[in-house]
């Protein structure tokens, strides 16, 4: 279950649809982050190292990592006065520092969770394991609820900016990720046939080389016994006896 909740984290940067071609570039890079989100104080940028960290630790993202960042690079992109904008930064900040907070109290219950599944027998996941599972993620901070908080500072222009933007943009980066998925499924595929194809064209060389070795052995040993057949050359012939002198 973690190895499918996770190829996610870092697969979440996206832009609202671009005005122009030149202006699209890859939906899961991500939008350029502003200066005062760089300060090492902010927990927004802790969050998300994490959340990059946690994709390159896993396969997949989680659902509710994907939300988080694709609602954070929306609200990047909204016409905000300044006043609204801090207010919403606010929220952020205090959402990433207790997304922080969960992940770490919720580590060791997860590897051990983890260990339990592997350990377990085949089939479905126990009963204690799936209440157990669904127990932390109803601890998990719910992305919905901060963007409540957020539309609760906002004009309803801009709710309705923010949200067709994040549907949007969400919709686009489930479809990003499923088609990277399907690449690294066919790639994977491919790299199979190819590495069997391989390791059959090397059996065939060995096969080969083995025949090819029997074949000399036998040539070998077949003249060996041809000549241990052959007859013995003809012994020379004997002096004639030496003649008597006369006397």
């Amino acid at each position: 279950m973690l190895s499918s909740a996770l190829l996610l984290a870092s697969v979440l940067a996206f832009l609202p649809p671009p005005a122009s071609p030149s202006d699209q570039g890859d939906i899961l890079r991500g939008p350029d982050v502003p200066q005062d989100a760089l300060k090492a104080d902010r927990q927004r940028k802790v969050a998300d190292d994490k959340a990059k960290a946690m994709d390159k630790e896993m396969d997949k993202p989680s659902k509710p990592m994907l939300e988080q960042r694709v609602l954070f690079m929306t609200v990047e992109k909204l016409e905000l006065d300044d006043a609204t904008r801090a207010k919403v930064r606010s929220f952020q900040d205090e959402f990433a520092a207790s997304v922080v907070a969960y992940e770490k109290s919720s580590a060791t219950k997860r590897k051990e969770l983890a260990e339990s599944r592997k350990n377990a027998p085949a089939g479905k996941p126990s009963e204690e394991y799936r209440k157990a599972m669904d127990e932390m993620e109803a601890a998990r901070p719910k992305v919905a609820a901060l963007r409540e908080r957020m539309e609760g500072v906002m004009s309803k222009e801009q709710i309705t900016a923010l949200r067709t933007g994040y549907d949007e943009n969400l919709k686009r980066a489930r479809a990003e990720l499923t088609k990277r998925n399907e690449e690294a499924r066919k790639a994977q595929e491919a790299a199979g046939k190819s590495d069997a194809a391989k390791k059959g064209g090397d059996q065939a060389k060995k096969d080969k080389s083995k025949d090819k070795s029997k074949d000399k052995s036998k040539d070998k040993s077949g003249g060996q016994k041809k000549e241990k057949e052959m007859p013995a050359p003809d012994a020379p012939n004997e002096a004639p006896p030496e003649m008597e002198k006369p006397s």
